[in-house]
């Protein structure tokens, strides 16, 4: 009996010398920042889309940039495409005939723009860039305002 007492005592200490390891936590939050499509902001609201679409008719020389996310869409209008360049500052006064961007958001049409650029930093295989615009409902009379919009490696 005294021998298993002293068994037990010895186990005792050698596992109360032993110290614990501390474990690393893990890191199940990401870190790296999820990046989008086509992103930007309307009225300070995020708006993201992954999948947008740019499609170019041959026959008119003109690039459509449409971005959906649910009830909400924006189109930019690029005439004269082949003619544009990466750094060129882009006009978005629609009806101005060389381009424009309209937004609808909440149901609503937004489709007359009073100011706004675009500019290119990549015309090749794909498409970049950087965008704002404001446009105004003719139905309301309310302006919606783009800001921070940006589209990378889109593919036409």
């Amino acid at each position: 009996m005294k021998n298993l007492l002293l068994t037990f005592l010895a186990i005792t200490v050698i596992f109360a010398a032993c110290e614990k390891e501390e474990e690393e936590p893990t890191n199940s939050g990401n870190t790296t920042p999820t990046t989008y499509a086509f992103s930007c902001k309307i009225d300070g609201a995020d708006f993201t889309d992954n999948n947008p679409t740019a499609t170019i008719d041959p026959s008119t020389n003109v690039l459509i940039l449409d971005a959906e996310n649910g009830e909400n869409t924006i189109r930019i209008i690029i005439y004269n495409f082949s003619d544009r360049n990466v750094s060129e500052e882009i006009s978005l006064n629609y009806g101005s005939g060389i381009s424009g961007a309209l937004v609808t958001k909440d149901g609503v049409d937004y489709t007359n723009t009073q100011s706004g650029k675009l500019i290119f930093t990549k015309i090749d295989a794909e498409l970049s860039g950087t965008f704002s615009f404001t446009s105004t409902s003719p139905s309301i009379g309310e302006n919606k305002s783009v800001t921070e919009g940006v589209f990378e490696d889109l593919t036409f």
